[in-house]
């Protein structure tokens, strides 16, 4: 916490995304139950997830823009932007004219405009920290998105029964025009982003240059290997959230919902925070042991005969993957070089989830014909199939600590030489 101290722009970098995400965990667990609620199908539920994971997956168009153009300026207006969309659902209850419909129209917007969010908070980290100070700070931007998840998600879960999940959307509307304050407040270093007073046609031109180099980066690279076996991991997640609220309903309501989510939630928000133990162990094998680990307890959740207990080991299961996120962020930033990281992660992000809306979609579907529990199971042969994939293939089996990593090991320029 002292990095927060030290560092006035990580620490309002920290607070906005903390204040936002306390928002976003409320209106996520308020969006998914109003429609089930309004429904009263986990199809519906399926194609919320769906919409709203959907945007997640084209976070690869927002990346060569960020790497153009102020990051600063782009954070507030999406930000902004978000705060008065969401006005729409509580007006539209007020009169009357609150549908499935309307919810699932305004999801998908919303989310997309949050997409710019973990590309340039991620790009912006490299600017204003140290290389020896990005695991500590890769930790705390984890517990910002990952802890008021664990907390507000199941006061979510309370909050839905006892106030209503419309009354919840003005707790996001709030957050988000705070979240434009903080962000204002940042004093960011010059970078080396050239200017844009250019014609349409050369900017657009650019764009699609700058596209296709990300893409490049990515696909053509030890990224790319890595991002595989997420595909199919991913998969399994979208599948489980869709299929949550009717698991949820048949374990014992929305507060076990809530739960269930803040669940997975602290499990990833223990992991990342305690990644900083792990910080001096090779990243390949953390991989392999700890999405291993992640699916005994996972399929142990599915067959245990207590409620609770369902929810500790569904729980632990997230631990070693948030660990391993934080270390694998850590890993990309340390490798690509800073004047195109937000290509980078961006599109990391767009493939790392460009399978859950399909996942999400086809969760809901096979629940209605099989039942709930049936996917909650057969999504964690998803973290099988991740520890195996990374045992058969070498460059990912030896991956190194992620703060040792040599760039030009993977192709990528050192640090020094494109500063230089």
């Amino acid at each position: 916490m002292k990095l927060l101290m030290q560092n006035k722009n990580f620490g309002l970098l920290f607070s906005a995304r903390l204040i936002t995400n306390i928002g976003d965990s409320v209106y996520f667990i308020a969006a998914m139950w109003l429609v089930y609620d309004l429904s009263g199908s986990s199809l519906y539920s399926g194609l919320a997830g769906f919409l709203t994971m959907l945007p997640r997956a084209l976070q690869f168009i927002i990346g060569p823009v960020l790497d153009r153009y102020s990051i600063k300026r782009l954070l507030i207006a999406t930000q902004a932007a978000q705060a008065i969309l969401l006005v729409v659902i509580p007006i539209a209850s007020i009169t009357g004219k609150l549908t499935v419909t309307v919810v699932l129209l305004i999801m998908p917007v919303v989310s997309f405009l949050n997409q710019f969010s973990f590309p340039a908070e991620s790009a912006l980290i490299p600017r204003i920290m140290d290389k020896e100070q990005r695991v500590q700070a890769n930790g705390l931007m984890s517990l910002a998105y990952q802890g008021t998840e664990a907390a507000f998600q199941a006061i979510g879960g309370v909050l839905v029964v006892a106030i209503g999940a419309v009354a919840l959307y003005s707790i996001d509307i709030v957050t988000f025009f705070i979240a434009v304050l903080l962000f204002s407040l940042l004093t960011l270093p010059k970078s080396s982003i050239p200017g844009t007073r250019v014609s349409m046609k050369t900017q657009v031109n650019q764009y699609f240059e700058d596209l296709q180099e990300g893409f490049h980066i990515v696909v053509h690279s030890v990224i790319g290997k890595m991002m595989v076996s997420s595909l199919v991991t991913n998969f399994a997640l979208g599948a489980v959230i869709a299929t949550l609220p009717a698991y949820a309903n048949y374990l014992g309501g929305s507060g076990m919902y809530g739960l269930l989510m803040a669940g997975m939630a602290v499990g990833s928000l223990t992991g990342a925070m305690a990644a900083g133990r792990f910080a001096n162990k090779p990243v390949g094998k953390m991989l392999i042991i700890g999405y291993f680990i992640g699916f005994c307890l996972w399929f142990g959740a599915a067959f245990s005969s207590l409620t609770y207990l369902t929810v500790i080991l569904f729980a632990a299961s997230m631990v070693a993957p948030g660990c391993n996120n934080v270390l694998n962020f850590t890993l990309i930033q340390n490798v690509v070089p800073k004047t195109m990281l937000a290509r980078a992660m961006s599109l990391v992000a767009s493939l790392a989830t460009c399978i859950m809306p399909l996942g999400s979609l086809t969760g809901g579907a096979l629940s209605n014909v099989f039942g709930p529990k049936v996917v909650f199971i057969a999504s964690s042969f998803g973290f099988l199939f991740y520890a195996l994939y990374v045992a058969c293939m070498p460059v990912l089996r030896h991956l190194p600590v992620a703060s040792e990593v040599e760039p030009e090991h993977y192709g990528f320029p050192d640090e020094t030489s494109v500063n230089s």
